[in-house]
């Protein structure tokens, strides 16, 4: 049993209604899959609805020019990790996700330098009016990454980071499915990375 026909099963579950941790639960029962292989279904598998919806309010790199952007931290930050290590993948709704599955924790490494330079290499190349990092402020570390990146932009560490970045709804940088149904536009910096670095 391939994980792409588990794919191909789960995607029609879902195209014909059935919720995400229905479906999941069903297709990984019934095949035995791994947790890994779990993890990769749930962070790439999506209905065509919802890919619609957010290839709908996706922008192109070119459209920060001049805009006030947002920054989900974390999530960019460990994306565009995961880039650079091989460990993304393209999802159903064209978003580059990571499938390293770290939740709750980050611990700061030579990989983070450099990942922030090749994000901080984009923003300074399609040149925003502003740029603000938002950080988890119940993430390991959080305080020390932030004052790893105020020297270039200015970050902020809060708690309720989504509920923030959907307050603020500014073009927002984030691979977050839930988050990007609550704003009107985002960018996807960790594939602009992966473009870059396979060109």
């Amino acid at each position: 049993m391939s994980l792409q026909k588990a794919s191909e099963e789960l995607r029609y579950l879902l195209n014909r209604g059935y919720t995400k941790s229905v479906a999941l639960t069903f297709i990984c029962n019934h095949y035995q899959l791994t947790k890994k292989d779990r993890h990769f279904l749930a962070r790439s598998i999506f209905s065509s609805h919802h890919t619609e919806t957010i290839t709908s309010k996706k922008s192109p790199i070119e459209s920060i020019h001049n805009q006030d952007i947002s920054i989900d931290g974390y999530n960019v930050l460990i994306t565009t990790e995961a880039v650079l290590t091989n460990q993304a993948i393209i999802c159903d709704d064209s978003v580059v996700r990571d499938i390293k599955g770290v939740f709750g924790k980050y611990n700061i490494s030579d990989l983070t330098e450099k990942a922030l330079s090749h994000i901080y290499a984009l923003l300074n190349q399609y040149t925003p009016s502003s740029v603000t990092f938002y950080l988890d402020k119940q993430v390991s570390h959080s305080g020390d990454l932030c004052a790893l990146i105020r020297p270039h932009f200015p970050c902020s560490t809060i708690t309720q980071v989504d509920n923030h970045l959907a307050s603020l709804n500014l073009i927002t940088a984030t691979s977050d499915s839930i988050l990007i149904k609550k704003i009107n536009h985002f960018i996807d910096i960790p594939f602009e990375v992966m473009l870059s670095i396979h060109l």
